[in-house]
């Protein structure tokens, strides 16, 4: 069992992280930001940045505190995406946070477990390949790639110099 001061084991060091990117993963000012592209086309990098931030920072301080999880958390939205947050959301993401690290140096895995199984509940997460059910009109149908093999491949020309000639496109 890891202390404050003790380096996580490696199943710690894994929770904790899952942990920290789930509990911004579901920070709404963070996602509407991520989704707007108020960080610019790398707002997703910007947010994977952040999760890293706030994960190693137990790393410079044993002692961080809400207060400091929270003062980051609205330093990187407000210089990163440009968002002045005004509710108490960033303090509650912080005290979550916070939470989460006394459970994972005590060995507790239980609220990251949650917080997983609610993000892959959420639409579009899900490790299962989504099920196609079959029409039954379609059953008979060929598969994409079966339908690729039967068109006729066009042979590519060579002239007399060893160049490819560019053959015209078939319409469709």
């Amino acid at each position: 069992m890891a202390t404050p001061t003790t380096p996580f084991t490696p199943l710690q060091t894994q929770k904790w992280e899952l942990g920290v990117s789930l509990i911004l993963t579901f920070w709404q000012p963070l996602r509407d930001a991520v989704s707007s592209s108020w960080g610019g086309p790398d707002s997703s990098d910007k947010r994977d940045w952040l999760c890293g931030v706030i994960a190693d920072m137990w790393d410079e301080d044993p002692e961080a505190s809400e207060d400091t999880v929270e003062y980051r958390l609205l330093q990187v939205m407000e210089d990163e995406f440009e968002v002045g947050l005004e509710d108490d959301s960033a303090f509650e993401v912080a005290r979550q946070v916070v939470m989460l690290r006394k459970e994972v140096v005590e060995g507790m895995f239980a609220t990251v477990d949650m917080l997983h199984q609610r993000f892959l509940a959420m639409a579009g997460n899900s490790p299962k390949p989504p099920k196609v059910e079959e029409d039954e009109e379609m059953g008979d149908a060929p598969t994409a790639a079966a339908a690729a093999a039967e068109r006729e491949r066009v042979e590519r020309v060579v002239d007399e110099d060893g160049f490819e000639l560019v053959q015209k496109g078939r319409r469709r």
